[in-house]
């Protein structure tokens, strides 16, 4: 079976506003945290919000301690919103477009004219609009409806920001054919448009679509509709348990999409219930992963790479070293992620799933690479274990901080003190490309899991940015330029520096597939770590060929 998913699906823009908002809020506690109704039509993320001590506020004047109101993305009356003002503090959450939508509402009935809105009555962001509307305001949602509305003479149609366009358009030339003198903006979102658009071309490869999404939400069931007018065969399904493979294996190609209220972590999921039973290589890549092989072969490999650059002797003490950097960093990383474990729940649940399933294994996997470190140590330098015992220390002091985030360039520069104090210029120019190739994977890692639209613990080093990835993105790039500096500088004393223009090209790469956010595709993310590594590993052995 092959998999296909929409490029465009998932969190909208104003969704994840509103969700990085609740983030902020959280990682800056220091009062009672609301929403003003549910935040998204996502009953898994409200059950996180839940656990995290999120409360629902349904009214303005309800009962309970004054603190952080965070407004969802769909907007509030202006009416409840001032209500809201003189109790709590207000965090805007509203959707900018929405804002849009209501400034133009807003707008019309200063001029004298009425407004209609063509959407569903029911819906929050509806309600939102037709409070700035001053009594002026009607809703029309079906053909119905267009009847029922009284003799307009200056008016404005408006729009939901998720309403489906073919809609829109028919309804609106039945309301203006009926009464002439009507302007109309269309205030229909792009991404809504975007997404009906891809679940349209996903139909056009795909015998069945896979839609992800509350069912309450208005959206994910528009999307629903797309593909059913396609004449396809489609699941709608709120999380993977629902999914029913009996129904879903007769197909040769499915299609995956979800609403704008569903988390790019469930859409992983839902890959993840897929591929686990159609793809033995993306269960050995996802083993590998999550097991921390993957990251602990990378830091391998660019120990490796660095080794061979400084001309390090190869005989019996160099393969004990590289055993024991290998069985260090597999026991380190098992013994980490076991000891953050439940934190997964919130932003990797797949992950999560993986170690509690795996636990017995993976722990006696912990034990035998801590045998491992020990015994290649010990044949190695058994001095060594003394860097081991305090490398473990500061481990676990800093586990839960973002000071965590540094473990490996710390491992890796200590090292290289133990082993060189001395250090030539050579060796001076490779470790810190090192340095820097470690700081980069490390930067990339936490943006692949920040765009999982979980939350994110503390000891992820974008919570003191206050979780804004574009901060986190200029810093990505500065690495890029700062290697690629270096790397222009060191090649000016010798030009087999230069080879380390290849690493610089190669993890540019990596910035461009994970800029553009692509869906469903965690596991293969992670891997891709493990090709910078792999293009230190050749630049090593290059410096080395040439002396």
């Amino acid at each position: 079976m092959k998999i296909k998913i929409a490029k465009k699906a998932g969190f909208c823009m104003g969704v994840r506003r509103a969700v990085n908002l609740v983030l902020k809020a959280l990682n800056e506690k220091k009062s009672y945290i609301y929403t003003y109704g549910p935040l998204i039509h996502n009953p898994q993320t409200l059950k996180l919000l839940d656990i995290f001590g999120v409360q629902v506020l349904k009214d303005p004047n309800e009962n309970l301690p004054s603190g952080v109101v965070i407004i969802r993305a769909h907007g509030v009356p202006p009416k409840e919103y001032k209500a809201l003002t003189e109790k709590h503090k207000v965090i805007d959450g509203t959707c900018p477009r929405v804002l849009k939508v209501q400034a133009l509402a807003k707008k019309a009935v200063s001029e004298g004219k009425e407004v209609v809105i063509i959407g569903d009555k029911d819906h929050a962001e509806v309600k939102g609009i037709l409070g700035y509307c001053e009594g002026k305001g009607y809703v029309v949602s079906s053909e119905e409806d267009v009847v029922t509305l009284p003799p307009l003479k200056d008016y404005v149609i408006l729009s939901q920001t998720t309403q489906d366009e073919k809609l829109f358009n028919h309804l609106s030339k039945r309301i203006t054919s009926l009464y002439p003198n009507g302007k109309i903006i269309n205030t229909i979102c792009n991404a809504t448009a975007v997404r009906q658009n891809e679940v349209r071309k996903l139909c056009e490869e795909c015998s069945a679509i896979v839609v992800i999404g509350g069912k309450f939400s208005a959206n994910t069931n528009r999307l629903a509709d797309v593909a059913k007018k396609e004449n396809k065969d489609v699941f709608l399904v709120e999380s993977p348990e629902e999914l029913s493979w009996e129904d879903l294996k007769k197909h040769k190609t499915v299609g995956i999409t979800a609403g704008a209220s569903t988390p790019n972590w469930l859409i992983n999921e839902v890959v993840d219930v897929l591929k686990n039973r159609t793809s033995f290589f993306y269960k050995f890549l996802k083993a590998m992963c999550f097991s921390s092989a993957t990251w602990s072969l990378t830091l391998f490999l660019i120990f490796l790479g660095l080794l061979l650059g400084i001309n390090h002797p190869l005989n019996s003490k160099f393969s004990y070293l590289l055993l024991w950097f290998l069985s260090f960093s597999l026991f380190r990383n098992l013994l980490n992620q076991n000891l953050l474990k439940e934190s997964f729940k919130f932003y990797l649940p797949i992950k999560y799933r993986f170690l509690s399933q795996h636990q017995k294994k993976l722990l006696f996997f912990a034990v035998l690479t801590g045998f491992f470190t020990l015994i290649t140590a010990f044949l190695y330098k058994p001095r060594i274990i003394s860097l081991v015992i305090a490398l473990l220390l500061i481990d676990f002091l800093t586990y839960r901080s973002a000071l965590t985030f540094f473990w490996e360039i710390l491992f890796l520069s200590a090292l290289s003190l133990y082993l060189y104090p001395f250090w030539t210029f050579s060796f001076g120019v490779i470790f810190l490309q090192a340095v820097l190739v470690i700081l980069y994977l490390k930067l990339y890692l936490e943006i692949v899991y920040f765009q999982t639209d979980g939350f994110l613990p503390k000891n992820f080093l974008l919570s003191t940015f206050s979780y804004e990835p574009k901060i986190f993105f200029k810093i990505l790039n500065l690495t890029i330029l700062i290697g690629l500096l270096i790397t222009s500088l060191t090649t000016l004393f010798h030009y087999k520096f230069g080879v380390f223009f290849l690493v610089w090209g190669v993890a540019y790469f990596l910035g461009l597939v994970v800029k553009k956010r692509p869906l469903g595709q965690v596991v293969y993310l992670e891997t891709l770590v493990f090709i910078v590594s792999l293009a230190f590993l050749a630049c090593g052995f290059f410096v080395r060929s040439l002396g």
